[in-house]
């Protein structure tokens, strides 16, 4: 079975992609032969390919743009991306400033989707792993990618053609009431897009100004040959590493909605995650399950630092393989390890259960898009054929996105590019040490690194 992508200039070669259920044992894959019956396989190994560096961006938010009269200066990101083999446009880091005046706060290590898999409906052996299971290349963006506002960032190192865009969007209202009115926000958005054979994969991040981050995958493209009318799934797998302020000690938490059928009361729980320890739990929408990743720190308030992983989802996608049984895993990072990064391993990973309260962590996460396919994604017959039996097939499925969004909890002490009455400064935090605060701080030496937040100190 093969799935051939469309050429979209005359000297573009067809791509053929084969069926692969992958098998991962000791960084060793198996590619079933094209039929569903043949006998024959063949085997790969992998062969480790060094990254471009990473490369930088930083965006500030000015409190005037949006108007207002909070006394702050605005809020600022500063984001590391790079692009790999197997991994596609990915990030290496990002650090927040609450303020212009702060120094810098870690919010992310390495965040990037760790496997899409496409499994379909009907004809069950057609199992695709589009990311590690092809060595597929970033797409060349071009200016009208980036759109009136945006720009194209510089080729990676080796590169010959650029592959990322970079955009300052305006995102919406954010507040808005009596006393002050309204304040729109704004966003910086790095995405890139995977050449899949005859699918197109977009990876976008977004860097709210408030410290919120936005995780999407955007599926596009042509519809597999053979196989135009068949639904199937594109499933994302995530793997977020928050390295939260200090990430050595980071600890997952579950939280859950539960209501009362007999009454009118609910309840709200925060429970450790699997127990705390390494594992995998579901997502339920009766329970509103969102995970959280807590720093030992604490704000000015006295109130724990941590990130919501708040679910954009219709449902849970299962499949016969076992890394598809949950939708949510968290287990200790291991960079030592070199299957470590595999999602399709981590049933694997697992079995250790090890402590993942006050420890380096992992987040994994699964979004999943159905594509139940309709006549708005193309139409055969009306396009030139490339290939004997060729449908003809023109058009291309209108983008379909899944993913998160990672949402801060007590980063500030009171609600960002609000206009309050100044006050007197929050008193000293939890067990006498200085409070942490979002009020400007001046400092003679500003960082510019991951170590911009000591780890004996609390974040200002």
């Amino acid at each position: 079975m093969h799935r051939h992508s469309r050429p979209t200039g005359a000297s573009r070669p067809i791509l053929a992609r084969v069926m692969l259920p992958l098998v991962v044992a000791a960084g060793i894959g198996t590619v079933a032969a094209a039929s569903p019956r043949a006998e024959a396989q063949i085997t790969f190994s992998r062969t480790a390919r060094a990254d471009p560096a990473s490369q930088e961006t930083i965006a500030e938010f000015p409190v005037g743009e949006s108007g207002g009269l909070e006394p702050r200066k605005g809020t600022a990101w500063k984001v590391h991306y790079a692009r790999g083999l197997h991994k596609g446009l990915y990030i290496t880091g990002a650090w927040y400033r609450r303020n212009l005046e702060e120094d810098w706060i870690k919010i992310l290590g390495e965040v990037r989707v760790a496997e899409l898999f496409v499994p379909y409906h009907h004809s069950s052996y057609i199992r695709y792993f589009d990311l590690t299971g092809f060595s597929f290349p970033m797409a060349q963006v071009r200016e009208e990618d980036a759109g009136a506002t945006g720009m194209l960032l510089p080729p990676f190192p080796g590169d010959s053609y650029p592959t990322v865009v970079r955009e300052v969007r305006d995102r919406g209202v954010v507040w808005k009431d009596y006393a002050h009115g309204v304040r729109r926000g704004r966003e910086l958005v790095i995405w890139g897009a995977l050449e899949a054979g005859n699918y197109m994969y977009l990876m976008s991040y977004g860097f709210h100004d408030d410290g919120a981050v936005s995780l999407r995958l955007g599926s596009t493209g042509q519809n597999l040959p053979g196989h135009r009318g068949e639904a199937h799934m594109h499933n994302t797998h995530w793997r977020i590493d928050m390295d939260l302020i200090d990430g050595r000690r980071n600890s997952a938490m579950v939280m859950r909605h539960v209501e009362d059928p007999a009454g009118p009361g609910a309840e709200d729980l925060e429970e450790p995650f699997n127990r705390g320890f390494e594992g995998g739990i579901d997502w339920d929408p009766r329970e509103f399950t969102m995970v959280r990743i807590a720093s030992d720190r604490k704000n000015g308030r006295g109130d724990t630092i941590a990130y919501d992983l708040h679910p954009l989802r219709m449902g849970s996608s299962r499949h016969k393989e076992e890394f598809t049984r949950h939708d949510f895993w968290v287990t200790r990072a291991h960079p030592e390890r070199p299957l470590e990064n595999i999602f399709s391993n981590l049933p694997n990973m697992v079995k250790d259960e090890e402590t993942i309260e006050l420890a380096d962590i992992v987040l994994w996460a699964t979004s999943s898009a159905h594509h139940e396919p309709r006549d708005e994604d193309g139409k055969p017959g009306s396009g030139p054929k490339f290939w004997p039996g060729d449908d003809a097939w023109e058009g291309s499925a209108l983008v379909m996105w899944s993913g998160y969004d990672l949402r801060p909890r007590n980063l500030f002490d009171r609600t960002p590019f609000y206009p309050y009455t100044p006050g007197p400064q929050v008193a000293a935090g939890a067990g006498g040490t200085p409070a942490a605060t979002d009020e400007p701080r001046r400092s003679s030496a500003r960082s510019s690194g991951p170590e911009a937040v000591p780890a004996d100190e609390r974040p200002r």
